[in-house]
Formats: structure tokens, sequence, C-alpha cells
């Protein structure tokens, strides 16, 4: 891109870029309107284009205060920026505006508030100066008189320009439909937009405005590229294509006028409306069907983009007493997913994970009057007084259906009426897009004959709560909560290990990771996620080759129904049908297949709601849609059969016929085309004789045993010229034979003559020719091509080709999951349906690891679930990660997946799964860390009960330490009353000490991570849990070894000493003083050794004189060797004197021992010991080493091995 020198903005200069196609003009049939439309549309004559001049810091310009239009004062927030003025002034007021707002004149703005917020958020500076050119009384905001941004230092230079039909056509299509959608309307070669949209089109596609004025566009080759960029930042799209020579357009409201009408329209270029395209529809079906180069139509990729994918329109109803009604609407696949009974917490989590197409639906409960941006289920929700947010989710709007306009015919079932009510509302969104009956001469247009068809009864209802199984002891599992897939690795938060990435191997398809997310997001009914479990288990142990299973992507319905779809769309389709009818012929192998065949059926009709009668007959639906397929697409099987480009040797250049024939041959059997084939093998046979006589010089066509012509007696080098643009072959000299004017030099295609180039009468005519056969046979592909589409649309097929889809993405889904099962050692658990009142066991669980962690780098656990367990445990002893790591695997077993865990294990089926972790705070929503845990575990306490596991971590930390842990005991024995099952893990040990009710403690089970000590002396985390308390955290130890200065480590040592565990309250607070380390002496150490030992051996056995030996060992010495075979307590010095630390430990072996200290490097090696030998044994040298870590830290000395000290008892300290 190039940058016009630097212009003036405002009075200071501003650098601004120039238009990449500024050249590009209105044909010139899309011009003229009268002046009354100019003042109508633009109000241009009366009060001239509202500007304000803004400096490169979008500050009002005073200097430019006499350009200014004279306007009214408006009601504005003084605390708006002028740029925000401006905004707020060029849009209407919306139902959360606190402002008023008042335009020239006190007219109403045409610009629909839905652009406040993405006019607000522009970054580009480019984008930003376009603003200021946006008039109110437009529905784009474009005014073609507003002075381009170059010359706003000048506004003098204003001239009054005539709006074209082109522009009043579409302010009418956005006055009509679009109001809150970018119009692309097709010109020529280009794609442009106005106002609003091309100020869009600048900010999210890159592209730079034309002539420095709001108006910009794109090529027709980057359409779709453009398109992603703005449906990826949450815009929807209108595309406008130019009708087809001959095709005349007329309104619904014409079509009475007749002949008149449609004479009239002939003055501007008919234009039509293609396609809304949208986060639901994010593929523009336009001009696909001989695109053969677009992509694969196989799902196969493991790449994670998602930006193809679409989204689902949703609805959510209120209902009075069961919580809310989620219906998610797919437009792709035409079907309608409804759950019931779903916590704001739940659907939020589902929003979040799968962010709906713009607008959400909501139907409240009669008489509410809550602000639908205030809704408690909407995780984008915004406060009013935060900054504005850019990202796509956003944009998400909420449309209110009123309850009273909700469907309510008798007879209907509530998952029935709540999806006629949500679907109905989705088409009358897209029918506002049709509201014209736009006709052609001939009929009506065939991209307004599919659309205007459809209805509810088009949409299968699928509910995915609900299964087959008649059994209703076995408990229906609840969708996730928001917080619980988020500390499960659901959701994208890159602190917490992604748990879909540890199910697969890294080059499964993306849409592999998409199943099993949205798999135990929601998790499926009973009989579902047993029949999961016995496919897995078959597939781990499967010993055959299988065929690689690659499922459609998502847009390939679309493009059949559009009649889009290319022979190498159908090709792919092939290859799923038959990869399932390979599938299914193995059901009647024997070879144990017909186990898993129901299992994967059962799978199939929960995924796409569409009932599977049995095998044979879905694999007859496969077959009969595998045929119709394969009688018109070239499948490219047969060699003997190939539709090959037309070969003439030397005579006629190959890439002239590859042009004119690739773009067609191949795609569709000869047999689909009739004589399109035999009328171009014809004519290019003509063309070729006409060559070879006229400008090769051949007297005869002679032809060889290949059937080419032979060129021996003819010039010896091609005289053949070939013009790519204009698609002719010529030559550049008249040749020696010719006679009078048989050779003239022939025309370009705009009928300019070509110089330097001739032919001839004959040449030219079956040149001619040859070029209408193939455009005819281009043609006659894709009559065959959309007869196809329509045959397998009319007979019922595209469910077919759908269950295909979903057959083959089951099937990768699970033979992914066993391969990498299978490499990691993960195992089946057995699901075990047991209900009880009272709670009873959750399971248990055999060598369980976490599952971000490979099996042999960790620490498995083995436990029964029998309660609720109290875990108490030292900092970065592994109890978090225990508690999510048996989280994720109670998930996975009962979805019926594979789990980090041994054979033998089994979960009870379970209601609900709630983890809670470590909080934080939540600005967006007003909530403090505390806030935000109070409402998970109300939450909880609603949800949850006798079969639920539940997973609460570090409840109580963000409040006062008695508040916290009061309100943590009694959450705990709430839970454990209930009968939850589950971890409760937590660093306030006074709930040890609390008196629980009877039934509370019956259910608990008091765990703790077991802490050892290595051989060094030093505490190591073991990572295992056992029964127990813990109530040292060993906080300081874990400061510590984080790099925690060793000044604060020893001052918290000593302001400890005034903490009182019952009140959380100082006793007093001692004064801190500057000096910290206190340097000791040898003589010194050896006597408080000495001291320690007596008082220790006169406490144990009275009127003993005793003198312990007490040795200093200089580096580089070894040990007395009296002190072997005793135990020995010893203080080794790091450091010089001026900065000592000191490390006390205890041994049986000091001479093995201090080799070890001295080989950890040279600061070890070149420490000074002091030892002591003990006697009386290693549990009385443990007392004298605890007893002396505790004197030397009080006295200010920096220990190193201070946690060996924290087990002395206090009266001996």
């Amino acid at each position: 891109m190039s940058s016009s020198p630097t212009q003036s903005c405002g009075g200071k200069s501003m650098s601004i870029q120039s238009a990449s196609f500024s050249n590009l003009a209105l044909s010139d049939n899309d011009k003229g309107e009268t002046d009354d439309d100019i003042a109508r549309h633009s109000n241009v004559k009366e009060s001239g284009p509202t500007v304000l001049h803004l400096d490169q810091n979008n500050n009002i310009d005073a200097s430019a205060d006499e350009d200014i239009v004279s306007t009214p004062p408006i009601s504005v927030d003084s605390a708006m920026s002028p740029y925000e003025q401006l905004v707020h002034k060029l849009c209407r007021v919306d139902e959360t505006d606190d402002l008023p707002l008042a335009t020239p004149e006190g007219q109403t703005s045409e610009v629909d508030s839905y652009w406040k917020e993405p006019l607000r958020s522009l970054a580009k500076p480019s984008a930003r100066n376009l603003v200021q050119q946006l008039h109110p009384h437009c529905p784009m905001g474009y005014d073609p008189n507003a002075t381009p941004v170059s010359h706003l230092s000048s506004s003098n230079n204003t001239t009054t320009k005539k709006e074209t039909p082109l522009l009043s056509f579409i302010r009418t299509e956005k006055r009509k439909h679009f109001s809150d959608t970018i119009l692309l309307v097709r010109v020529g070669d280009f794609y442009e937009s106005h106002g609003i949209d091309a100020i869009m089109l600048v900010e999210h596609a890159g592209l730079n405005p034309m002539a420095n004025k709001a108006r910009a566009g794109c090529p027709k080759g980057n359409i779709q590229a453009t398109l992603d960029a703005l449906v990826g930042s949450g815009f929807r799209v209108a595309v406008y294509e130019e009708a087809e020579e001959g095709e005349t357009f007329l309104e619904e409201d014409d079509k009475d006028t007749g002949s008149s009408a449609a004479t009239k329209g002939k003055k501007l270029k008919e234009r039509y409306l293609s396609q809304v395209v949208s986060s639901a529809n994010p593929t523009y079906m336009h001009n696909m069907v001989l695109n053969d180069n677009d992509g694969s139509a196989l799902d196969d990729s493991s790449a994670s983009d998602d930006s193809g994918i679409g989204r689902s329109y949703v609805g959510v109803i209120e209902t009075p007493r069961a919580g809310y009604t989620l219906v998610e609407i797919s437009a792709e696949e035409r079907t309608a997913v409804v759950s019931e009974r779903l916590t704001a917490e739940a659907l939020s989590c589902r929003l979040l994970a799968y962010p709906p197409a713009d607008p959400l639906f909501y139907v409240p409960l009669e008489g509410s009057s809550r602000r639908t941006d205030r809704l408690p289920f909407l995780p984008w929700r915004q406060n009013q007084q935060s900054s504005v947010t850019t990202s796509p989710v956003s944009r998400v709007r909420v449309k209110t259906i009123p309850p009273e306009v909700a469907v309510d015919e008798p007879g209907l079932s509530d998952l029935e009426r709540a999806k006629q009510t949500i679907t109905l509302a989705f088409l009358r969104l897209e029918d506002d897009s049709f509201t014209k009956s736009f006709k052609t001469v001939n009929g009506t247009h065939p991209k307004r004959r599919e659309r205007r068809c459809v209805t509810h009864e088009d949409f299968m209802l699928i509910t995915p709560s609900s299964g087959n199984d008649s059994d209703s002891k076995k408990t229906n599992p609840n969708p996730l909560h928001l917080e619980t897939a988020t500390q499960l690795g659901l959701m994208k938060d890159p602190s917490i290990p992604s748990l879909v990435a540890s199910l697969l191997p890294e080059s499964a398809p993306s849409s592999c990771r998409r199943f099993l997310r949205r798999w135990l997001l929601v998790r499926p009914p009973p009989d579902v996620a047993d029949s999961m479990a016995i496919l897995v288990r078959a597939l781990k142990e499967e010993d055959r080759s299988l065929q690689n299973a690659a499922p459609l992507t998502s847009k390939v319905i679309p493009m059949i129904r559009a009649g889009q779809a290319s022979a190498s769309v159908y090709r792919n389709i092939l290859y799923t049908l038959d990869s399932s009818i390979q599938l299914l012929d193995q059901s009647g192998s024997g070879d144990g297949y017909t186990d898993i065949i129901p299992s994967l059926l059962r799978i199939l009709n929960h995924d796409t709601g569409i009932d599977v009668i049995d095998s044979a007959t879905l694999r007859e639906s496969f077959v009969v849609a595998k045929e119709l397929i394969e009688e018109v697409v070239d499948t490219h099987d047969k060699e003997d059969n190939q539709d090959e480009i037309s070969f003439f040797g030397d005579l006629i250049p190959y890439p002239f016929m590859e042009r004119n024939e690739g773009t067609w041959r191949g795609r569709v059997k000869k047999s689909a085309l009739k004589d399109a084939h035999l009328n171009v093998s014809g004519s290019s046979k003509n063309l070729a004789e006409a060559v070879a006589a006229d400008f090769w010089g051949l007297d005869s066509v002679q032809y060889d045993e290949y059937g080419k012509i032979d060129l021996s007696s003819g010039t010896a080098k091609s005289p053949i010229l070939q013009d790519i643009f204009n698609n002719i072959i010529a030559i550049k000299h008249k040749p020696a034979w010719a006679r009078g004017n048989d050779y003239y030099r022939p025309r370009d295609r705009n009928g300019k003559v070509l110089a330097n180039r001739y032919t001839t009468k004959r040449v030219e005519d079956a040149l001619s020719g040859y070029i209408e056969a193939c455009e005819n046979a281009k043609q006659e592909v894709v009559k065959a091509l959309r007869r196809l589409s329509s045959n397998l649309v009319d007979n019922e097929h595209l469910s077919t080709i759908l269950q295909a889809s979903h057959l083959n993405l089951i099937t990768s889904t699970a033979v992914n999951h066993a391969v990498c099962s299978n490499r990691k050692g993960w195992n089946i658990g057995t699901i075990v349906d047991q209900y009880d009142e009272n709670g009873g066991s959750a399971g248990s669980l055999n060598g369980l690891w976490p599952y971000w962690m490979s099996k042999s780098d960790s620490t498995p656990n083995t436990f029964d679930m029998n309660g609720m367990f109290l875990l108490t445990a030292p900092n970065m002893s592994g109890k978090s990660t225990v508690m999510r790591s048996t989280a994720a695997a109670a998930l996975l077993i009962s979805s019926g997946l594979c789990a980090p865990v041994l054979e033998g294990s089994e979960i009870r089926r379970f209601d609900s799964l709630f983890v809670r972790g470590a909080s934080a705070d939540i600005p967006t929503e007003n909530k403090s860390a505390f806030g935000a845990e109070m409402a998970d575990v109300s939450s909880l306490l609603r949800t949850c009960g006798s079969q639920s596991l539940v997973f609460v971590d570090e409840i109580g930390r963000g409040t006062s330490p008695r508040d916290g842990t009061s309100l943590a005991g009694a959450i705990l024995e709430q839970m454990a009353e209930t009968g939850m099952s589950g971890m409760f893990a937590s660093h306030l040990h006074g709930i040890l000490d609390f008196s629980l009710s009877d039934a509370a403690d019956q259910r608990l089970k008091k765990k703790r991570m077991a802490v050892k000590e290595n051989e060094f002396g030093e505490l190591d985390w073991t990572y295992r849990m056992e029964d127990g308390v813990c109530t040292d955290s060993l906080a300081l130890l874990t400061a510590k070894r984080f790099g925690l200065p060793n000044s604060i480590i020893e001052r918290s040592r000593e302001l400890a000493q005034y903490w009182d565990c019952n009140s959380g309250r100082t006793t007093s607070y001692p004064k801190h003083t500057t000096t910290r380390t206190t340097v000791f002496n040898t003589e010194y150490t050896k006597q408080l050794l000495k001291d320690i030992y007596c008082s220790l051996v006169n406490a144990s056995v009275k009127s003993v004189e005793i003198k312990p030996t007490c040795v200093e060992i200089p580096p580089n010495h070894l040990p007395p060797p009296s002190f072997e075979g005793f135990s020995c307590v010893y203080i080794l010095q790091l450091g010089d004197a001026s900065n000592a630390r000191y490390y006390i430990g205890e041994t049986d072996s000091l001479t093995r021992r201090l080799g070890q200290h001295r080989s950890r490097g040279d600061e070890w090696a070149g420490a000074s010991t002091i030892a002591t030998k003990v006697k009386e044994g290693k549990s009385f040298a443990r007392k004298i080493e605890n007893i002396m870590i505790r004197k030397l830290a009080r006295k200010g000395c920096d220990v190193v091995s201070i946690a060996d000290g924290t087990t002395v008892r206090p009266e001996l300290s």
C-alpha cells in the first residue's frame, strides 16, 4: 500500500493513506438523481454537510470553527471526548442510552444505534478520521458531498454532487432491511460499500478508503477473505450481486405494472441480494460450483482454526420454576437442540464455550422489566462504566421476544413449543432480508426459491439430555457450570492444562476436539455414555487396520442446499459415504464389530437427533445417496474414460486449450452432459484444421496413428501467438502464401484492433465456435451439478449425508481417543448405577495421576471416595492437583471415556459435578474474589445433592481468618449433611476444632498430603494422599523455595509468635529492626549444642552428669571415626561470616552425609561443620536438631533447614 504526502487535517499535520483503487468509479448507467432526492436524503441544500474537525488526538480543532455548520446544542455528558460526542450525535438512541440525542433541525438520525459501539471502538486513525464525514440523515451515514479527509482544513472546495441511482438503491435497502448490517454491493469487478460500512472495511478488513472518502471496496477475488474479517469481528454482511444480462428484477409492488416497470428498471443495472453472511453462515455461497480448488470438504485437519465453523442462533426462555430453557438453532444443519432446566451458571458456561450468532433471542417471564444487558446468564455482560469492548462476542445483542407472542398452541410439548418459538424468531430475522419478492421476467430467481420455503418443520428437534434408557434408577447428568468447566481445562484458560488436548493425539482432526469438548460440557445421558464406553473399549483392543474416517466440514450441507457444491465437494462426500458403508459392513463380519455397531448407532442418534432403525437400513440409505452422486460426478476412477483436455501437439498451444476446457472438464461424467462433450470435440477439431491450414500452411490435413495432425510438411517453427487476456490465437506476420485480404488484424474483447497480430475468417469462425462450445459445456456442467444438488435435497438425502458425516466424526474421535489412551496407559473405568439418598460411596480410583502429566513422571494415588474428604496439606504438596485430577477422572469415566487410572477403577453415576478453585476479582461484574467465591458456593448448595460430586478448594481466603474459617466450617457441614461426595481442601485449620453435627461427622473423612524427610534432612512432598490431618502449611518453606528474601522469612517468623490462632489477631506488635542476622562464633555454637543436649538428658534422666563431645570439622576434613555407628547432630556454616547461613541436620552416618552435602557445590564443599555424637539414639538426636533450629532462628540466624524445626514441642524450645 502506498501513502499520500502529509496532509493537513484540522490545522495540524496528518498522514493519510491513499486509496488502493481511487480510480474505481460507478458505471455510467448508475448516475443521475433529482435535486429533490438529494435534499431528501442528505439535506445538503438546506444546511450543508455536518462536519466536526478533529486534530490528531481526536480533539475538536477550534481554528476550524468557522467551517462547522451551526447546530442546536446537544445534551451529552461533559465527560465525553469530542470524538464520543460526534458518535453519540450520529446514532439513534437505544434502550441503554442515558443521554438524549439531537441532530440538526431536530430531525431523528437514520443511523441505527447498533453502530455506536463499533464506531467508538475504532482504533485505526484512517478509520476514525472518516467518521467526520458521516451524516445522520443517511442510514449508513454516507454524504456524497462531504469533503475528503485530505481537504478538511479547507471546506470551501465542497461541490454539490448528485446522488446516483446506485446510492439511492443502497440507501433503500439499508432503510428497509439492513440498518444493522454491512452492505457489500457488486460493481463490476469490485464489491463497494459506503459510509459506516466502508469505515468497518477500513478498520477490520485492512482496506483503504477510496479517494480519502467514506467509501471502500474489495476485488471480487478477495470477497471471502473480506467477509471472514468482518464476520470474525462480529458483523453481519449482506452481499448484493449484479444480475446476469437479460434478467430484470421487479419488486412485489411492481409486479402488476408489467413490462413498463421492467423497462424503467433498466436505467439501473439490476442487482439482487445474494446472501446474508454471518457467524451462523460464514461461507459465501456464490459461483462455487466450478471451484475445485477451494480446499477440501473433509474436516480432517489438525489445525485448531474455527473461523469457518458456523455459530448457532440461540434462544433463552425463562421459566417460573424450572430455570432456563436453551434452544440452539443450527442454520447449516437445520437442527434445533433444546436443553431444559438449566441454571444461570450452566447457561453462562454454554454461551461462553460456544458464542451465539447475533442476536440472542430472549423470552422473559411475563411482567419482567429487567434490562437485556443485565441478564444474569450473559457471560459477556459489561458494566455501564467499563470501557468499550471490541470482541465479536460483545457485539451479540439480545432481542427480546414478548411472552405473549411466543408459540402457545394447545397439544404441543414444552420442547416443541420452545423449538418453534425460537425457530420462528430466527426465520423472521432471516426473512427480513427477503421481504421483497424479486422476480425475473422468466420467473422467481433461484436464490429466492429455496430460502422462502423454509419453516420450523424443516428443523430437527434434538434433546441432548434425553435418552432411550427407561431405567429411572439411572441418574441423568446435568451440564457443567462455568467455574467447573474452567477448572477442568475445558475453557480457554492458559493457566489450566487443556483436558481435551490430553484426550487426543496432536494429529487428530480439530473436529474431534470440538466433539469431545461439547461431549464433556453437555454430558451425555446414561445409555449414550455406556455406548461410548463400549465403543472405546473395543477400539482399544482392536488389532486390525481401520479406514481413515473423515467427517465433512459444516459448510457442505449449506453448499448443497444453495446449489453451490462442486465436483470436488461431491468426491469428498463419496469418500465419507464409502467409509461409513465399510464400517457398517463390519457388523456382519463376525469379528467383534457386531457388538459395537449398536453402540455406535445409539451415539449417532443422540448426536444428530435422526432416528436410526438399524444398521442395514442406514447402510442402504448410504448406498442410494452414493449411487445418485456417482451417476453424475466424475470420480476419476477409470483411466480409460478420463475426461481429458483437447490436445493437438504443437499445432495449438496446450495452455490455450487448458484455459478454455480446464474449468469444466473432469467434473461431470460424459453421460450426464449428453452432446456438450461431442460439440467441444468437434469444434476443437475444426479449430485445429483451420489453424493447420491457415497458420501452418498445410495443403491437406493428415492425422497420424495417435490422432494428431502431421505437421512435417508445414512451417518448421510454430507461428502461433496466444493472447491470454483476449482468449484468442493469431500469428505475428502474414505468411508467404497469403493472398489478397484473407489475413487481417483481429480485435480485442473491447473491439479495438490488435497491432502485430493476424488471423483469417476461417480461424476466427472456428475459434468463436470452439469458445462458444466450451462455454456451453461449462454451463451444462454447472446445470448438472445443480440438478444433483436439487435431487439430493428433494429426495431427502441431506439427512443421509449428515448421518454419514457424524458417523465418521464419532468413529474418528473414538479411534483417536483409543490410540492416545493406549499410548498414555489410560483405561476405561466402570460406571456404577447405585442410588443412595444418604450419599454412599462415589466409587474408587486405582492409581490415579494428573491428566496433563505422563504416568512415569507422576505419583499415583489410590483411594475410595466413601464420603466428603476434609483435605489439609502443606502448600505445594499437590492437594489441588489431586482434586482436579479426581474431578477430571470422574467426568471422563462417567462420560464413557478413558481416564488416567489403572484397571479396576469405578465411579458412581452422578448428577452434578462441581469444582471450585481459587478466586480472583471480577471487575466487570463488580465482584471481589470473595464475592465471586460466595456466588459459586451459593450455586453449589442450590444445585448439588446426595448424588453429586463436589470439589472445593480454599474457601474463605478472601476475608478475615475468623469469618473465613467459620463460613468454611458451616459450608462443609451443609455439604456433608446433604450427602455430597468429594473433597474440601483448606488451610484454615480452625475447621478441625469445630464440633460439627453428627450427620456431618459420619460423612467427613480427614485426609492429608504426606510429607517425608529426604536424605539431606529436608522435607519433600510425596504427592500422596493419606489419612490424617496437617496443621502446618509450611508456608515459610514454600516462600523460601520460591525466592522470597531471607529477611522477610525471618521477620514473618518473629511476627508469628504474636499470632492468636483463635481470635485471628496479633497480641502485640514487635518493632521492626533493620539488623537481621547475628553471627555466632564456633565456641558459642559448641556450647549451645552442649546446653541443649544436657537439658534434654536432664529432663528425661534425673541427676545424670554428662559431658557431650562437640568437634569442629573444617572443609576437606573427615569426621572422627568414633562418630560412625552413632546418631549425630551437625551444623554447617555456609558463606562468609558477614553473611552466614546455617544448616542443622541429623544423621546416622556423618561421613556419608557430609559427603552428600559437599557434593552439592563449592559453597557446600567449603562449609565448616560442628558436630556432636548422640548416644541416646535417633529420636533423641532429632529433638536436639529441632530445638537447635528454633534457637538459632530466634537469635536471628539465617537457617536453611527451618522446616525441620516445626515439630518441636513449645515447652522445650
